[in-house]
């Protein structure tokens, strides 16, 4: 039998022994060159105008720069000023500048016309091209920006609370700060996806989920989880109970209820460990995914060909092989492999737990959906929190590689 079908095949039977086991774009930052959508523009900041031209600027040409993929970047935590944004204005402004590379497109943060208050990727009269500023890819709205923390495995801001039976079938479980929506405040929904022969149902000695679940309500984030899943990994049907919970939280901000205008719907999440996590990679080329968080996948995850960046935690006793191929593999957005020594099997209590898991990826979520800045430290520079022991070295395709941050 092969290591791959070892891992979840043992982890079903090992659950059964000890009652549990195992966005369109809306990232905020500069757009990518080219319409990639994964390089950072070189074109304006977004943050102060250019120099004045000097008189003799002749018509500004159309820009040539086609719709790009999503950004990459996360929202800037501040505002930025109003006005003129990352271009040339040509004194005599005899033509419209063109909009800056990917983009002319509207910004992310809150009112989604321009990040923060600038106006960035807005074409400007002049003979100057248009810089790309800071802005996004022409999303209705983000995640907002959240208090400060320095402990990423502490309880974040918000009181939570748990609905269980909920969702389509009342085959799901729903885990989400209480009350919604405080002083404007935009909540990213997550759809979580469990292991075989794991639950999300509250109560019973299946469900290891509860209180990393609630940690992340507790940082603001909308969780909505699959109650069980049966089929083994790349099954249709794990991916089909994933979506169907994604799909039907985001509706719910357009129905009238609990969550109607209080979530941020471009900026969606998808998460799950084991055949969770394959079936979170598959569904990461959804629309309203920003960002991927998979837990022990198995296979080489690539068909989702995400479009917002990817964080692969697994171990160096699992089945690390086929994760190194996905992060090879995909070429669409940036990826990271982080991994430390332990297998398939030891994940479940490490979760529930409330283990080392919890910090890296609170610290993913809050900057790639609400700008936290601190939490780059975990990811970034030679001294990263993921650099250490006992963590292996994170591993990262071209595009991660690419960043400019």
């Amino acid at each position: 039998m092969s290591t791959f079908h070892k891992g979840w095949f043992v982890c079903g039977a090992f659950a059964l022994a000890i009652g549990g086991c195992g966005d369109s774009g809306q990232q905020n930052g500069p757009l990518g060159m080219g319409g990639t959508g994964l390089i950072p523009s070189q074109a304006g900041t977004g943050i102060q105008p250019g120099p004045a031209g000097t008189g003799s600027a002749t018509a500004g040409a159309v820009g040539t720069a086609t719709a790009g993929s999503p950004a990459i970047r996360p929202p800037a935590p501040s505002p930025g000023a109003a006005g003129t944004t990352g271009a040339r204005a040509g004194a005599s402004g005899a033509g419209a500048g063109a909009s800056g590379a990917g983009a002319g497109a509207s910004g992310m943060m809150a009112t989604g016309t321009g990040g923060m208050g600038m106006a960035g990727g807005t074409a400007v009269a002049g003979g100057g091209a248009a810089g790309t500023g800071m802005t996004g890819m022409g999303s209705p709205g983000m995640g907002s920006p959240l208090p400060a923390v320095t402990d990423y495995t502490q309880k974040g801001p918000f009181k939570t609370m748990v609905t269980p039976n909920s969702g389509p079938g009342n085959a799901y479980t729903i885990y989400r700060p209480d009350p919604l929506g405080m002083d404007g405040f935009l909540h990213s929904p997550m759809i979580f996806g469990p292991g075989i022969a794991t639950s999300c149902a509250p109560g019973g000695g299946l469900n290891v989920y509860t209180d990393i679940l609630n940690h992340f309500a507790s940082h603001g984030y909308v969780v909505i989880c699959v109650n069980s899943m049966t089929g083994g990994p790349g099954a249709a049907n794990n991916l089909d109970a994933m979506k169907k919970g994604l799909d039907w939280i985001i509706e719910q901000n357009n129905t009238a209820g609990v969550f109607m205008g209080k979530l941020a719907v471009k900026r969606a999440v998808t998460m799950g460990y084991s055949i969770g996590a394959t079936a979170s990679m598959q569904l990461s080329n959804h629309e309203a995914i920003a960002t991927t968080v998979a837990i022990h996948g198995h296979m080489q995850m690539t068909s989702g060909k995400p479009h917002g960046p990817a964080l692969l935690l697994t171990g160096t006793d699992d089945v690390i092989a086929q994760v190194r191929a996905t992060v090879s593999a995909v070429n669409t957005a940036p990826v990271e492999m982080v991994a430390l020594p332990i297998g398939h099997l030891d994940v479940p209590a490490e979760i529930a737990a409330r283990g080392r898991y919890i910090a890296p990826i609170t610290a993913w979520l809050r900057y790639w959906l609400n700008g936290d800045q601190a939490a780059k430290s975990y990811f970034w520079g030679m001294d990263c929190k993921m650099c250490a022991s006992p963590w292996i070295p994170p591993e990262s395709n071209a595009q991660w590689k690419a960043q400019m941050l």
